[in-house]
């Protein structure tokens, strides 16, 4: 009888144990909004006013917003020139800040200037690298990226092929 009792009361305890996971229920998920948006370059002149310069050489190229919540949002155009694919981004900002989204241990840091914007070069040699910039006449910060191939002159030699300053814009 106690041999009996023992075993009923290790059941018991295995199924209080084990029968209360619910298998078959998925775990509950958050949504979050994607903060991107496919756009046109028409679309982005006339909701924030920015204009893209994209070279004529450029491939694939493409455009979008991205929410920046109580900010405005910014703007960004995706490209591939020379087989390097390129991230350009512009929004509109009070003071020279990373709009980039690119976060590496840089090994090289220089202050530079695009056109007559200070700017700042970060690079890692033939990896990743960005170069930034700001226009104070309109308060627009601009960033080019590339997760590849960085050099110093091409990227500082593309940053001003894509700026147009506000003044001499179309």
């Amino acid at each position: 009888m106690r041999k009996a009792l023992s075993i009923l009361l290790l059941i018991l305890v295995a199924s209080a144990l084990f029968g209360c996971a619910k298998k078959d229920e998925p775990e509950p998920t958050i949504q979050v909004p994607n903060p991107v948006h496919e756009s046109t370059a028409t679309e982005i002149l006339e909701t924030l006013g920015i204009t893209f310069h994209i070279p004529e050489d450029a491939l694939n190229v493409s455009y979008s917003t991205i929410d920046a919540g109580n900010e405005k949002a910014m703007a960004q155009a995706k490209f591939t020139r020379s087989n390097v694919e390129y991230t350009y981004r512009i929004q509109s900002k009070a003071a020279f800040e990373d709009i980039s989204g690119a976060y590496h241990v840089w090994t090289t840091v220089k202050k530079i200037e695009v056109s007559y914007c200070n700017g700042e070069l970060r690079y890692n040699d033939g990896k990743e690298g960005v170069c930034l910039w700001y226009d104070t006449v309109p308060g627009l910060m601009y960033s080019v990226y590339t997760g590849e191939g960085a050099a110093e002159e091409t990227l500082i030699s593309l940053a001003n092929t894509l700026f147009v300053p506000a003044k001499d814009a179309p």
